[in-house]
């Protein structure tokens, strides 16, 4: 695809690096330091701007209400949900949970970058008024949980790894999907294709995801941040990144190890008038992941308009029927 090649060297673009190569290098180094901060530089704890609690449901309702997602009166309350603490080698894992008593069916929500788990409710709200237990969870470097420097996903394997086995044993659970947003939907897909425990997903709903960190990188600091071409200022960014959050950044590329991810269906969502992340990420996996599959088991909706992380507002009837719809027949395909 067109915008996605334009993010990767070519011939061109290496005879011109080569050429301007100590302007690129300065520049670069500059544009780095710059872009490290953006990077690192969001809410863990405390208060926002607003005012709001970051670690509260208040945020949650601030969200809702910035969303004009009518059902404020009729979700989550201090009482139905209770904090939970899961620990691993590397350290705590702060999660919400949501309760219904009458099922063993499961969704984990993951938020994206700059996110927290209270956010990450709102992926999960229609799922839990359907009768599903739903966890959430402060993903690597983000809220409560371990983690110094977002890796964007990368270090959070851990954590759901972690957070299925609880479910598992631990709650008994006969189904579990995973639903994620921006850097959530990106860190989706990989754990349906490095995850442990894998092959305890039923489906993935993938929204608005990255299909690589690096050209997710080039792609931005273009379009978003310098509006300059991105091999004038973004000479190795990947691998500074590598060094400093100690992740293999270069290899968090969805789309090689897709035939790895090929027995778990997953719905792809992307609109069209995503400005933050192209939708054009989310169709190149789609199209390379239903060419390992025997039988096509995944899907893709790009509805037209909405910007990153809206399609849920914007579109939220259609949004809570199809991601309900792909979940059931996914759960009645393994029963």
């Amino acid at each position: 695809m067109k915008i996605i090649k334009k993010y990767k060297y070519s011939l061109k673009t290496i005879f011109l690096s080569v050429i301007q190569f100590n302007k690129i290098l300065k520049m670069s180094k500059s544009h780095y330091l710059d872009y490290r901060k953006f990077c690192y530089n969001y809410y863990r704890d405390g208060f926002t701007k607003e005012g709001i609690e970051f670690n509260s449901l208040d945020l949650y309702y601030d969200d809702l209400k910035n969303k004009k997602l009518s059902y404020i009166k009729d979700t989550f309350t201090n009482e139905n949900i209770k904090e939970l603490v899961l620990k691993n080698e590397h350290g705590n894992i702060s999660c919400l949970v949501a309760r219904n008593n009458n099922s063993n069916k499961w969704v984990i929500g993951l938020h994206g970058w700059t996110e927290n788990k209270y956010l990450a409710l709102r992926l999960v709200h229609h799922y839990w008024k359907q009768g599903y237990n739903v966890l959430t969870f402060d993903g690597f470097a983000h809220g409560l949980s371990y983690g110094e420097k977002t890796d964007i996903g990368y270090s959070s394997i851990k954590m759901i790894d972690l957070s299925i086995k609880h479910l598992k044993y631990n709650e008994n659970a006969d189904s579990i999907g995973l639903i994620g947003n921006s850097m959530g939907a990106s860190t989706s897909i990989l754990y349906s294709q490095i995850g442990e425990h894998k092959n305890y997903i039923n489906w993935v709903v993938a929204d608005c995801g990255f299909n690589s960190v690096k050209l997710q990188y080039r792609y931005y600091i273009e379009n978003n941040l310098y509006h300059m071409p991105w091999w004038k200022i973004g000479f190795l960014f990947t691998y500074k990144f590598s060094k400093e959050t100690k992740t293999p950044q270069n290899k968090y590329n969805l789309e090689v190890n897709m035939n790895k991810a090929k027995q778990t269906p997953i719905l792809f969502i992307h609109a069209k008038g995503d400005t933050f992340i192209p939708y054009e990420m989310s169709k190149s996996m789609f199209l390379k992941k239903i060419k390992f599959e025997s039988e096509k088991i995944s899907q893709i909706w790009t509805p037209i308009g909405s910007e990153h992380v809206n399609t849920i507002s914007d579109y939220n009837e259609e949004y809570v029927q199809r991601t309900l719809d792909f979940a059931r027949k996914r759960e009645k395909y393994e029963t």
